[in-house]
């Protein structure tokens, strides 16, 4: 969640909008925290096998 957390904070730097898609990769997968976080709808998380299918 720290990750989302920090990626919410770059994103509101630029002000224009309120309509951000935030996406979070890994190759090592995500915690529960993430997962709960992707079933809401306020983040994309991808791994490495999303990324080549």
């Amino acid at each position: 969640m720290d990750e989302l957390e920090l990626i919410r904070e770059y994103a509101a730097v630029f002000g224009k909008g309120t309509n951000y898609h935030y996406y979070i990769f890994s190759k090592g997968g995500f915690t529960d925290g993430l997962l709960q976080a992707q079933e809401r709808g306020d983040v994309q998380l991808l791994t490495l096998a999303d990324i080549f299918e």
